[in-house]
């Protein structure tokens, strides 16, 4: 076997690699985002229970609500920061 064969050889199994590598961090991704998606609704369908209550404890909910998401996207924001 020559060595410019060899080193085709090579070439292409370092590229099936990244391929692989690729395809395995976007499932990652795809599995995260798909997570994200059922917590979510899984918050929307108790948050709408919690909401049939008095008026009081809804605006209460809500309050809380507003800080938590403000909380996570400054936070979001930041982690955004650190990896520039």
């Amino acid at each position: 076997m020559s060595m410019t064969a060899v080193l085709r050889l090579v070439r292409l199994l370092i590229l099936i690699g990244r391929f692989d590598a690729m395809y395995k961090q976007t499932m990652n991704v795809a599995k995260g985002v798909g997570l994200g998606l059922l917590t979510g609704a899984a918050v929307a369908a108790i948050g709408t229970k919690a909401m049939s209550g008095s008026h009081r404890k809804a605006a209460h909910m809500k309050k809380n609500a507003s800080r938590a998401i403000h909380t996570v996207g400054s936070l979001i924001g930041d982690m955004e920061k650190m990896l520039r």
